[in-house]
C-alpha cells in the first residue's frame, strides 16, 4: 500500500502541479489541495472528532471537498488577533490539520515529516494562521503538518464530574487531540509522501510546552522520533485537583451546577467564549503575571503521570534527539521597559508575589536582579524572560543531553529599525516560516534591510530545522555543537557560537527551586 501511495503523490506532484490543483486518494476519502507559494497545501483535513469534554476518536471518513477550509478552535482573543493577525473562522468541530508538501516526487521511503504545534497560551491561536504557512519549509524537502487542538476550557477543563466520567481524559482533552493527530500521521501520512517512521514534533511557546509534555506522556511514545522546543519548557503542567475549584467556579459562573455535565454541554458556544472583537494592544504585564496560575493547561494524572522535567531527568525520552532554545529578550521589550516595568524594587517584589513566588525566594530573587540591573523596570523584563521561557527551555536541554543528541540555541536577531523591541517572544517564527508579508509581522519587515536580513536568517534556520528532521543533527555553517560541548548556536545574521549561559542566568533560579 505504501509504495502505491507514494506513487500517487509523485504522479500528482508532477502531473497536476501546473493545473494548480492536487487530489490525493486516501482510505478516508479524497483530499483536495492546491499549489501555492511553491508547495502543495491542504487545509482543514479532519483527523479526529470529539464531543464537548470528551476524548477524541479518529475520523472514519472525510466529507466531499475536504482540504480547502482554514479552521480555528474556539478561543479568547490572543496576541495575534490583537495585533491584527488573521484568525480563521472558529467552530467547535475543529480537530483538523493542514499539510504542506514539496512540489516534487518523494524519495524512497518518503519525506521526513515535521508536525507543528502553535502557541497562544493554551487559550488562543490556530494552525491555519498565515504566519504558520509551511510552504518554505516544505521546499526544503519535508512534509509539514500543522495541528489544531482544543483550547481553553474545551481543551483543559478540570472538574470532579469529568474525572468521574473519564479519569484519563479529564483536563487533557487538548493533549489527547495532539496524540490523535500524531496517530493520524502514522496511519495516513504515507499517502501524502511522508515517512511515518521519521516524524519530528516541533512547537513554539505553549506549543513548545506541549512538545515537552508529550516527551513525558507514555501514550505518545513511538509516535514521533525527534523534537524541537522553541521558547517553551517542561514546567507548565498543573495538578488536576488543584484546578478543580477554578473549574467549579467557571461552571457556576455559566449558570450550571459543576456536577451537571449535561448543562455544560448544552450551553451555546458563545456562552463559553463570549463574542467580541480583539481591540487594543495585549496587556503584556497582566498576561505575564497570570500565566503561571492559569488553569487551562495540561494536567498531571492518568494520562500524564509525572512532571515532564522529572520524566526527562529519568531518561524516559531516551533516544529522542532534541533541539531547544529561546529568544534573548522574550519578555524584556527594552524600549517599553519604562512603561511596562515596576517603578520601585518594592513593586518588583510585589509582582513576584502576585506570581506565587514565596517570600524567601522572592527576597533572594529581588536581591540578585537588583545587583544585576540598577533599574527595576529593566530587571523585570529580564527576570520574566528567565523565569518563564529562557531558563525552562535551556533546562530541557540539560535534562535530555545525557540521553540523546541535544542542541541548543539563543535567538538574538533584532529587526533593523525596531531594535528597541529586542529579540522578543515569537519573533523567530518570522524568519523560520518566512511569512514576512503576513500580519502581525508585516510592519516590521517593510524596509529592504529588515526583509533581506530576515530572509537570509530564515534560509539558514530552515536548513538547520529540516536537516535535524531528516538526520537528527542540525547541519550548516557554523557547525552546531551539541549542548554537552558547552555552546549554544547564536541565531542571528551573521550567526555565531555562545558559551552556555545557564549557570549565569539560571543558576540562582535552579537553586531557589523555581525551575
Amino acid at each position: 500500500m505504501r509504495p502505491l501511495a507514494l506513487l500517487k503523490v509523485s504522479t500528482l506532484a508532477l502531473g497536476l502541479a501546473l493545473a494548480q490543483e492536487v487530489v490525493v486518494q486516501t482510505p478516508l476519502g479524497l483530499a483536495l489541495g492546491q499549489v501555492e507559494k511553491g508547495a502543495i497545501a491542504f487545509y482543514g483535513l479532519p483527523y479526529a472528532e470529539a464531543g464537548r469534554f470528551q476524548a477524541p476518536k479518529p475520523v472514519a471518513s472525510w466529507p466531499k471537498g475536504v482540504g480547502r477550509e482554514r479552521v480555528a478552535c474556539p478561543q479568547t482573543p490572543g496576541t495575534t488577533a490583537r495585533l491584527g493577525g488573521y484568525i480563521p473562522p472558529q467552530k467547535e468541530d475543529c480537530l483538523v490539520l493542514n499539510l504542506f508538501l514539496p512540489l516534487r516526487p518523494p524519495p524512497p521511503g518518503g519525506f521526513p515529516v515535521m508536525v507543528f504545534l502553535h502557541g497562544g497560551g493554551f487559550t488562543s491561536g490556530s494552525a491555519a494562521e498565515p504566519i504558520y504557512g509551511g510552504h518554505l519549509l516544505a521546499q526544503e524537502g519535508v512534509v509539514v503538518v500543522s495541528v489544531d487542538y482544543r483550547l481553553g476550557p474545551l481543551g483543559f477543563l478540570a472538574l470532579p464530574a469529568l474525572a468521574q466520567e473519564d479519569p484519563k481524559a479529564v483536563g487533557n482533552y487538548g493533549l489527547l487531540d495532539v496524540i490523535e493527530a500524531l496517530r493520524f500521521v502514522q496511519r495516513h501520512i504515507a499517502y501524502f509522501g511522508g515517512d511515518p517512521q521519521n516524524v519530528t514534533l516541533f512547537g513554539e511557546s505553549a506549543g513548545g510546552m506541549l512538545v515537552c509534555t508529550l516527551l513525558a506522556t507514555p501514550e505518545a511514545q513511538g509516535l514521533f522520533h525527534r523534537a524541537i522546543l522553541q521558547s517553551g519548557g517542561c514546567h507548565q503542567v498543573r495538578p488536576l485537583e488543584k484546578d478543580f475549584p477554578s473549574g467549579e467556579r467557571w461552571a457556576k459562573d455559566l449558570g450550571c451546577p459543576p456536577e451537571d455535565l449535561a448543562c455544560l454541554r448544552r450551553l451555546p458556544l458563545e456562552r463559553l467564549f463570549p463574542p467580541g472583537e480583539a481591540k487594543g494592544l495585549p496587556d503584556i504585564t497582566a498576561a505575564t503575571l497570570s500565566f503561571p496560575h492559569a488553569p487551562f493547561k495540561p494536567h498531571l494524572g492518568v494520562l500524564l503521570p509525572e512532571i515532564p522535567s522529572e520524566a526527562l531527568s529519568q531518561g524516559k525520552a531516551r533516544g529522542i534527539p532534541l533541539l531547544v532554545g529561546a529568544n534573548l529578550e522574550e519578555l524584556a521589550f527594552p524600549t517599553l521597559a519604562w512603561l511596562l516595568g515596576p517603578r520601585t524594587w518594592e513593586e518588583f517584589s510585589g509582582r513576584l508575589a502576585a506570581q506565587g513566588i514565596p517570600p524567601k525566594e522572592r527576597e533572594a530573587l529581588t536581591k540578585v536582579y537588583q545587583k544585576r540591573f540598577p533599574d527595576p523596570r529593566k530587571a523585570w523584563g529580564e527576570v520574566q524572560t528567565d523565569l518563564q521561557l529562557l531558563c525552562p527551555s535551556l533546562k530541557a536541554a540539560r535534562l535530555q543531553a545525557p540521553f540523546a543528541p541535544t542542541y541548543a540555541y539563543l535567538f538574538t536577531f533584532r529587526v533593523p529599525g525596531f531594535e528597541g523591541l529586542g529579540a522578543f517572544h515569537g519573533l523567530e517564527l518570522a524568519p523560520l516560516f518566512g511569512q514576512l508579508q503576513e500580519m502581525p509581522f508585516f510592519p516590521l519587515f517593510l524596509s529592504a534591510e529588515a526583509r533581506e536580513k530576515a530572509e537570509a536568517l530564515g534560509k539558514r534556520m530552515r536548513r538547520y530545522w529540516t536537516s535535524f528532521a531528516r538526520e537528527g543533527e542540525p547541519k550548516g555553517w557554523p557547525r552546531w555543537p551539541t549542548y554537552e560541548e558547552g555552546y549554544l548556536l547564536r541565531l542571528d545574521e551573521p550567526p555565531g557560537l555562545l558559551p552556555d549561559p545557564y549557570e549565569e542566568r539560571c543558576g540562582v533560579l535552579e537553586a531557589l527551586g523555581l525551575l
